[in-house]
């Protein structure tokens, strides 16, 4: 009998055993064919579990940019240029200068592709744009940083990037930073230009409030704020800053004196002096403390406020109030911080 297809066909006998399939597979090099259908999976495909990575947002140009422009088999236009104040791009040849100001690259391109060909410099000129130098969006970061500065926005970036950019925060930063924000991000969340938003970078840090980590856009101004600290310094075992837990509640005389672990043994504990300090020498206060009475139940424990000067003076002579105020403000700069909770950037969390 004729066969009407050039497919190789399986001819399995009745009453087959395990071992004659076996060996009618081996011996039929072609006998199965299967169809094998491309598998793709996209955002839209609901049997994938897979992540699929949001695209990423075009740069817009803006003003002071540098620009490097390679027109293809043209070197002679090419170059490096920086994008004008007024958002304009002064290319070789072309009389008119090219709007660039919030344009992408790939917008760009073709703008100056169409320049070339309206001055009839090139037929059909190729053009490909890539930035060198980014200043068109810029966000400040102030406060309690290692490096205070204005900083580029290249891509997206959340506050915790931000943070990082400017060096992480220093030891004696807050838990507290704020975000005004600029018309870019007013747009983006329907807000007004000049908004605060608050943050709480201890709990988002502590992944307590992962939605508190925001992108920052253009324009915004950051603010970390200083931790809310008391110092214990003089005649304790542990002189410090020692940051305030739950700053709304304070600290007390005798909580203080634990933290720094105690007096040295030449203390003179009913001398203390507690130093208010102000933003102006005026409006400081110096206000005697027996501590020891205190710790002994005689004297009722006082509170200290943030920033607060807890000094305990050595019982080797009496001095004045003003010495002691001048020696306890001298010892407090470039002391040593405790008891914070986190670090963004180099440091650990």
């Amino acid at each position: 009998m004729k066969q009407s297809s050039n497919i190789p066909r399986c001819e399995i006998k009745p009453r087959l055993t395990l071992v004659s399939v076996l060996r009618a597979l081996l011996s039929v090099p072609v006998c199965l064919a299967i169809a094998v259908q491309p598998l793709t999976l996209s955002a839209q495909d609901p049997q994938s579990s897979a992540p699929v990575a949001a695209p990423a947002e075009d740069y817009r140009i803006g003003p002071g940019d540098v620009l490097s422009v390679t027109v293809a088999d043209a070197p002679e236009f090419s170059g490096k240029f920086r994008v004008s104040d007024s958002g304009m791009l002064e290319i070789t040849s072309v009389n008119d200068p090219v709007e660039a100001l919030g344009l992408t690259p790939i917008e760009l391109s073709h703008a100056i592709e169409k320049a070339l060909r309206d001055a009839r410099q090139l037929r059909n000129p190729k053009v490909h744009v890539f930035i060198e130098e980014y200043h068109g969006r810029t966000i400040t970061i102030l406060g309690s940083v290692s490096k205070p500065s204005v900083y580029s926005l290249t891509r997206r970036t959340t506050i915790l990037d931000a943070l990082s950019l400017a060096g992480g925060a220093l030891p004696n930063s807050g838990n507290t930073v704020t975000i005004v924000r600029g018309e870019a991000s007013a747009e983006a969340t329907d807000a007004p230009v000049g908004s605060v938003r608050i943050i709480d970078v201890a709990r988002l840090t502590r992944g307590e409030d992962l939605s508190a980590n925001v992108e920052v856009r253009n324009g915004d101004v950051i603010n970390v704020s200083p931790a809310q600290v008391v110092y214990v310094v003089g005649a304790v075992t542990k002189p410090g800053g020692y940051v305030l837990a739950n700053p709304t509640d304070g600290v007390s005389v005798v909580q203080a004196v634990a933290l720094a672990e105690g007096f040295q043994p030449l203390a003179a504990t009913h001398r203390g002096l507690i130093i208010r300090q102000s933003t102006s020498e005026q409006g400081r206060r110096e206000i005697a403390v027996d501590v020891q009475s205190i710790m002994n139940g005689k004297n009722t424990d006082l509170i200290l406020a943030p920033n607060d000067i807890l000094y305990i003076p050595e019982s080797n002579g009496k001095k004045a109030v003003k010495v002691m105020t001048d020696i306890a403000m001298a010892t407090v700069n470039g002391i040593a911080i405790y008891g914070i909770g986190y670090r963004i950037g180099n440091a650990h969390f």
